[in-house]
């Protein structure tokens, strides 16, 4: 489920491309006095996610801009919503803008037979772990071999694959019924189609005080809905994000296109009906 945030800039600024920080800590100023609260760096998987404040680029006084926040819990989401009625003012560091409207959308990646691609509309994070680098030969980046080391393209598709799989699987443990087998328990991959768009570094801010050099990736991921069970860990992926940092604005996912079987292509805001 998402929640869509329509906003209007208060005032000129330069985008703020080291955003994540400053994003996140709108929303956990949303859930302050909340029963989410006690889960804000407690380790366990918030799900979460968000995309950046798009369109992309520079602001001017009276600019419309959106922002998507996506969770498994419906009611995560509405104690965002309620705060961002009551407290209209939504700053990320000298970006100022105010809420303007709020809507819920459900996205889905289609029935089984359906296919389609997802994008990952921010950059998906990816550690890889001594258990990854043992199967697939890739030494550790640094001498510590506890040490996780980002994925690179280098690397190949095949430990980034495993890589948020495993993540996924970690969610669908917390968030999906006991009686739908994750991930890990099914045959077949969770994407036909790894398209890799871009790697590149950014510093973030993990938390006050501490920053991070970190290297994130984007992908177009092609998909055929193969039964139910896929048809949940798909919606869950575009639920909680891809990959780690979720909760920090990272692997925030669209899906961009979708044919339903029978069916001609669907694209842009009509793939999210």
């Amino acid at each position: 489920m998402r929640l869509m945030v329509d906003l209007e800039a208060d005032a000129d600024a330069t985008y703020l491309t080291n955003y994540h920080h400053k994003l996140r800590g709108r929303f956990w100023r949303a859930l302050e006095g909340s029963a989410f609260e006690s889960e804000h760096g407690d380790g366990a998987p918030m799900g979460l996610a968000f995309s950046n404040v798009f369109p992309w680029g520079d602001i001017e006084e009276g600019d419309e801009r959106t922002v998507l926040v996506a969770s498994p819990r419906e009611s995560l989401l509405a104690t965002i919503a309620e705060d961002l009625r009551t407290d209209r003012e939504f700053n990320v560091g000298e970006m100022a803008f105010r809420v303007t409207d709020l809507s819920a959308l459900d996205v889905d990646v289609g029935e089984p037979g359906t296919r389609g691609t997802i994008e990952t509309a921010t950059g998906v994070f990816v550690r890889l772990y001594e258990r990854h680098r043992e199967e697939y030969g890739i030494e550790p980046s640094r001498s510590d071999a506890d040490t996780p080391t980002y994925w690179r393209p280098a690397h190949t598709v095949e430990p980034f694959r495993d890589a948020i799989t495993d993540n996924l699987q970690r969610k669908h443990e917390r968030f999906a019924p006991s009686y739908v087998p994750g991930p890990r328990a099914v045959d077949g991959d969770l994407f036909e189609g790894y398209d890799l768009i871009k790697t590149y570094a950014l510093p973030v801010t993990v938390t006050q005080g501490v920053e991070l050099d970190v290297v994130v990736s984007k992908w177009r991921l092609d998909y055929r809905v193969r039964d139910d069970a896929h048809r949940k860990h798909l919606n869950l992926a575009l639920d909680t994000g891809l990959g780690g940092r979720n909760a920090l604005g990272f692997g925030f996912a669209n899906v961009v296109d979708r044919t339903r079987p029978g069916e001609t292509e669907l694209e842009g805001e009509d793939a999210l009906a």
